[in-house]
């Protein structure tokens, strides 16, 4: 199931498109660099969450993202459509929930995931209220809401990450547009814009990035129902905001990361050269849906002949940028190239391929380990320079 959610395919009924994870980069001009002293960092594990082989208690669901505060209290927020937000405290206890399902005051239906402030205040996104859901950094007890308008058809997607005055957020425009005479047709030019969202709701006209979309096929059933075919080994977004609440947005087809700050003052892009990873036909097969209609729509289209350049990749607090590289075919273990502001490559680190990291801070870092088959853990690493 990985490997499809991955480099595959997924076609589901589509839920409010909201939920549709986002891509693109944008671009700037500058030169390549690749000087630097690549150390090698190990990381070693020292917990894990969501075990059932040792015994843990909790299980969880998809896990969207894990947010980290300055006391070491690891937040977990699982899937949308059964979201819950779970507090550990650093030695994995369990502390506490971040809101619950309902309609209540602090309570949600859906979720983008959690977000933490420089004071440690929780934000999370409910996107079908349109509202930034705020808690206490210390009990995690619901302080207020402040409501986010659509300001026409593009609506606001996901919460990137919180910044000194306020909050970045994507918004964008469905691919599935309703015609004038009532008829549903496909938008082929969606893409989606970086906004600033002030601490009262409000945004400006100014747009910080505008990336593309996630490669996927979208298609319209008879009787009028939407569903979308993931692209085999499409390319992908990731996107983080640092410590210096500097933005960073990039697009796997190539290691091309966009720096902004949300003022736009200074901009910038690292750039690494890095030889692709081509795609065998044992993979390509693989990954092509086993249902006839679909495997004929991806068919249809040009196929990738090399993997993404990278999976994802994750800012430190140090400014430093962590990229998991795609690997060949059946590695067990992922290569993660670290890059300074500078385009430098200052680190290299192996992990198994199954972790994506979500965090790094204050000598340790937070990853998602998922398996095929098997439920998601959140593991942790101390890191050795």
């Amino acid at each position: 199931m990985e490997n499809q959610l991955r480099n595959g395919y997924l076609t589901i009924p589509l839920i409010p498109f909201c939920i549709i994870l986002l891509a693109g980069c944008g671009r700037s001009t500058g030169p390549v660099q690749n000087e630097g002293e690549a150390t090698l960092i190990t990381l070693e594990e020292i917990l894990r969450l969501g075990d059932e082989s040792a015994g843990d208690t909790i299980l969880f669901g998809p896990i969207t993202q894990i947010a980290v505060n300055g006391d070491g209290g690891i937040l977990v927020s699982e899937g949308q459509r059964s979201p819950l937000v779970h507090v550990f405290g650093p030695d994995g206890t369990h502390l506490s929930q971040v809101g619950d399902r309902g309609q209540g005051p602090g309570e949600y239906q859906y979720l983008n995931g959690a977000v933490i402030g420089a004071a440690d205040s929780v934000y999370l996104w409910e996107f079908v209220t349109n509202r930034i859901l705020i808690y206490d950094p210390d009990d995690f007890s619901y302080v207020r809401s402040i409501e986010v308008r659509n300001d026409g058809e593009k609506q606001f997607n996901s919460l990137i990450g919180a910044i000194g005055d306020g909050w970045i957020m994507t918004k964008s425009l469905s691919p599935f547009l309703e015609s004038d005479d009532g008829t549903m047709t496909i938008n082929d030019n969606t893409h989606y814009e970086l906004i600033k969202i002030n601490r009262d709701g409000s945004y400006g006209t100014d747009i910080i990035g505008t990336v593309d979309e996630y490669e996927m096929i979208y298609n319209l059933e008879e009787g009028g129902g939407m569903n979308f075919v993931w692209t085999p080994f499409g390319r992908s977004p990731s996107w983080a905001v640092g410590p210096d609440d500097m933005l960073y947005y990039g697009w796997s087809d190539k290691i091309e990361i966009v720096t902004v700050y949300a003022d736009e003052s200074t901009r910038d892009t690292i750039r690494y050269e890095h030889d692709s990873v081509p795609i065998t036909s044992a993979e390509m097969a693989e990954a092509m849906p086993e249902e006839p209609h679909y495997r004929e729509l991806v068919e249809a289209r040009e196929p990738h002949e090399t993997k993404p350049a990278f999976q994802t990749f994750v800012v430190d607090d140090m400014s430093r940028i962590w990229i998991k590289l795609s690997s060949p075919e059946d590695a067990v273990q992922a290569e993660w190239l670290i890059l300074n502001r500078e385009s430098h490559a200052v680190g290299r680190a192996t992990l198994p391929a199954a972790v994506d990291l979500e965090v790094i801070r204050d000598g340790y870092a937070y990853g998602i380990h998922q398996r095929d088959g098997a439920a998601p853990m959140v593991v942790v690493y101390e890191i050795q320079e």
